[in-house]
């Protein structure tokens, strides 16, 4: 059943009337959690929010998102820095550096911003204690976010061209180029988010879909016909239970090990005769 809007409701504009509240105010009849999510993404704006590692999606554009809000690019960095290393560098894309900082654990230290005046909120740290917060720095891009990207035909025209790339980026241009969507409040809530499982018959849309493509890696290239245990769907945006052909991707155990989030496969003893050569 749908909830009436009470902003269109004639009868209760009526006593608004006789109350003499404005016909411009707009009372907020909003759940607590679509307040709660709206407030997120306000400080997501304005200084940056620590999250934790699950809540941050890597898009198939390579760029970065949050869960909560699909389609618009989120940047992410370091909040806390020693003078002896200076300033970080901030991060618009699932680079290697950000690859590395994931593998050894220390991904935690990242928080996600949407401020698109190139300047970022950070703490200052002397022998690992917070000495200084909140300081408004202005921060440059990760080199190997751009070349992931190839941002503007980044690393492949010529030195002199990368470097007149990074020194005029800016971020606004960026999230201009790269959001998809304008933000709109997610239709579920943490509460009535349905959970990240594969689907009943993911079994045969898994096997149908290999089939399609010939049992034939689509990363590698690896011809997987003759052991067709080594060959996985891999869903591209995370989402267990979107098995849109567009987020479908065929690929090898090896190739599906070096798929963001997905690192775990690399211990696992299942893998291991996949992934020695």
């Amino acid at each position: 059943m749908k909830l009436i809007d009470f902003n269109k409701f004639l009868a209760f504009n009526k006593i608004r009337e006789k109350m003499g509240i404005s016909k411009d105010y707009k009372p907020n009849f909003k759940t607590p959690e679509a307040i709660s999510i709206k407030m997120k993404f306000e400080e997501i704006r304005t200084k940056g929010l620590d999250i934790p590692t699950h809540e941050l999606l890597y898009a198939k554009d390579g760029t970065l998102e949050h869960k909560d809000f699909p389609g618009q690019k989120m940047l992410v960095y370091i909040r806390d820095f020693g003078e002896e290393y200076g300033p970080p560098k901030f991060h618009i894309a699932w680079c290697k550096t950000l690859e590395q900082m994931h593998r050894s654990g220390k991904f935690e230290r990242y928080v996600i911003s949407q401020r698109n005046d190139g300047i970022f909120l950070l703490n200052k740290t002397v022998a690992g204690k917070v000495v200084e917060k909140d300081i408004e720095l202005k921060l440059l891009v990760c080199k190997n976010c751009l070349k992931k990207l190839k941002y503007r035909e980044y690393s492949l025209v010529s030195y002199k061209k990368d470097k007149e790339i990074y020194n005029s980026f800016n971020i606004q241009e960026f999230l201009d180029m790269y959001n998809t969507e304008i933000y709109i409040e997610p239709t579920h809530t943490e509460n009535t988010q349905p959970l990240n499982e594969y689907s009943k018959d993911w079994n045969e849309i898994s096997s149908s879909y290999k089939e399609s493509k010939k049992f034939i890696c689509q990363d590698c290239g690896k011809d997987c016909s003759k052991d067709k245990e080594e060959l996985h769907v891999h869903h591209i945006d995370g989402v267990k239970s979107n098995n849109l052909p567009s987020n479908l991707e065929v690929v090898c155990v090896k190739c599906h090990s070096r798929k963001p989030m997905h690192q775990h496969m690399l211990t696992n003893p299942k893998f291991m005769k996949y992934l020695k050569h």
